[in-house]
């Protein structure tokens, strides 16, 4: 029994420590005011700085531009409200002969091209050619002296260049084109009537081609001209005389359709290129 008491006594010495000590814990634990503080360490993982744009660089072909650029440095854009000075071609004025054939006489045009505004211009040129002559003729001591026939080519030329696209050192045009020429001449006979010649030429159609400025070597005020054209053509010529009260005449006409070309390579050098100089 006494052993049994013991038992308890010890058991109870135990329990009462224990309270002890877990009292003094929690006295540490809690503040004066009897707050309970407790200190929470939150840690944030910093993102990974956002990865560098990549720039990709594509390297086209520039189109061919359709319309006239808007761009100051365009040689076009340099000339238009400037006097150019050109050449438009040998044109030949046909006259006749004394017996009715036909005869040429060469009449080259020179002229003006006027830009009104950046898509529209005007050509105006005039050309003419003037043959004379005589002939002599020496039999022992008589010397004799003829006139040879003389002929006279007048051409008036006129044209509306159009610019349906450029770039910076070209311009492509249409140009609508006029040429009326007038042919002309006298046979002097002696003892006989004048021969009077005379002739017609008319020509409408249009040249398609480009006009390029020296712009890329400091001189857009020059510019080479290279085009090719399609032309109605009307010619016609006449020689008469008239004596005692009567005219005689003899007359022919022929109208064709022909290229600037007109079956002669080389005429593209001498009617196809031209140059312009802007001042």
């Amino acid at each position: 029994m006494s052993f049994t008491k013991s038992s308890v006594l010890l058991a109870s010495l135990s329990s009462l420590a224990v309270v002890v000590v877990s009292t003094e814990a929690l006295a540490q634990e809690v503040g004066a005011g009897g707050t309970v503080t407790t200190q929470t360490t939150v840690t944030t993982q910093q993102a990974p700085p956002p990865a560098a744009p990549v720039t990709t660089t594509t390297t086209t072909r520039p189109a061919l531009q359709t319309g006239i650029v808007d761009d100051a440095s365009a040689d076009h854009d340099k000339v238009v409200g400037h006097l150019g000075v050109t050449y438009f071609g040998v044109s030949q004025i046909p006259v006749s002969t004394p017996t009715g054939a036909r005869d040429n006489v060469p009449a080259p045009a020179i002229g003006i091209r006027y830009w009104l505004n950046r898509s529209i211009g005007i050509d105006g040129g005039v050309g003419f050619g003037l043959t004379s002559g005589s002939v002599e003729t020496v039999n022992g001591g008589t010397t004799t002296t003829v006139d040879a026939p003389s002929r006279l080519g007048f051409l008036l030329h006129g044209g509306v260049p159009i610019a349906l696209a450029a770039g910076k050192h070209y311009t492509f045009e249409v140009i609508p084109e006029l040429n009326l020429g007038f042919g002309s001449g006298t046979v002097k006979q002696a003892g006989q009537p004048d021969i009077s010649l005379s002739g017609l030429k008319l020509d409408l159609g249009a040249r398609v081609g480009a006009e390029v400025h020296f712009g890329f070597i400091g001189i857009p005020e020059l510019a080479l001209q290279a085009s090719v054209g399609l032309f109605l053509r009307r010619e016609s010529w006449k020689a008469s005389s008239t004596a005692n009260g009567a005219t005689v005449s003899s007359s022919a006409a022929v109208t064709t359709l022909s290229t600037t070309v007109n079956g002669e390579p080389w005429a593209i050098f001498a009617n196809n290129i031209s140059a312009i100089y802007y001042f």
